[in-house]
């Protein structure tokens, strides 16, 4: 209930363009609404920069205030930092990551405006589903993710938040990254702050000292097909430090050859230097296991 009464209420017209549905979410440093724009009556999603810490909401309702004055250099850094997620969706055009559409100032905070997609997390998804033939999964989820990460790579981009609760499967049957909170530009990795998920943040996330790169990303992506093909997600790296005792992929599903589950597994190495450390390595034995399975389930039909 507290949740609701810190959010902007329906009907609440924003940018003079976009009119607020309803919440969705809720975190420490955001509050995330479904909203329409006023003139094409088409929905979108609406991200609020809303501290818990900093800020309360004024009695307008609407207006965002930093709770002391102590704490306004830091309200501004972070309302700053905000923004780096729109400028870095809006240098971005890939058909499987989430569509920036606006964003701007308003009521002393920020807003970001994206596509809306319907349809259910990664995690939701593959709870829902009882059973996938497995070159699906490659087909339609993995070979898409990947090719997504492979282009903001391109663009000197680190997402630095992939799990399924950041992907996102449509009705459609279209695959969406989402949530570029955490994303940065290579060159400016260590400069700001991270959030970590248990099992899906790699070592080098929980330390403002250790370098960031694209084996960052590589983790988390390993660590995001180990939850699926395994069904749980792997070990927190603070739990295999000094002994890793990582059940490898193949052991829990028959179905993933030695070749696939090792590469993944290399990907999950807590130590860095000794991870995979190229994403196109990653991207092309799942090319392979994918017509491996193809074939597979070719000969099983005739």
């Amino acid at each position: 209930m507290l949740e609701r009464e810190m959010g902007l209420k329906k009907n609440t017209i924003l940018n003079r363009t976009y009119q607020v549905k309803r919440m969705i979410a809720c975190s420490d440093l955001s509050i995330v609404y479904i909203g329409r724009h006023i003139v094409s009556k088409e929905y979108c999603i609406i991200k609020e920069w809303f501290s818990r810490q900093l800020t309360l909401r004024d009695l307008d309702q609407r207006t965002v205030l930093c709770r002391r004055p102590s704490l306004e250099q830091k309200y501004e850094e972070l309302k700053a930092s905000f923004f780096r997620e729109a400028r870095i969706l809006k240098d971005i055009q890939h058909r499987n990551i989430v569509t920036y559409m606006d964003h701007f100032e308003e009521n002393g905070t920020g807003y970001i405006v994206t596509e809306y997609c319907r349809g259910w997390t990664l995690d939701r998804y593959i709870k829902q589903v009882d059973s996938y033939c497995p070159s699906d999964f490659f087909k339609h989820i993995l070979l898409p993710l990947l090719d997504a990460v492979c282009a903001l790579h391109k663009k000197g981009i680190l997402h630095r938040d992939i799990k399924p609760a950041n992907i996102l499967c449509t009705k459609e049957g279209q695959l969406k990254l989402l949530d570029f909170g955490s994303a940065v530009y290579y060159t400016s990795a260590d400069q700001y702050e991270i959030f970590t998920t248990v099992g899906f943040s790699p070592l080098e996330f929980y330390s403002a000292r250790s370098r960031q790169g694209v084996y960052s990303d590589v983790y988390s992506l390993s660590a995001t097909i180990y939850y699926c093909l395994s069904g749980k997600p792997p070990l927190d790296v603070a739990q295999r430090m000094i002994e890793d005792n990582l059940v490898a992929i193949k052991d829990q599903n028959r179905k993933v050859s030695s070749f696939f589950s090792y590469i993944v597994m290399k990907g999950l190495v807590v130590d860095y230097r000794r991870r995979t450390l190229s994403l196109s390595l990653l991207r092309t034995s799942a090319v392979a296991e994918y017509i491996f399975l193809k074939m597979k389930n070719f000969k099983k039909g005739l």
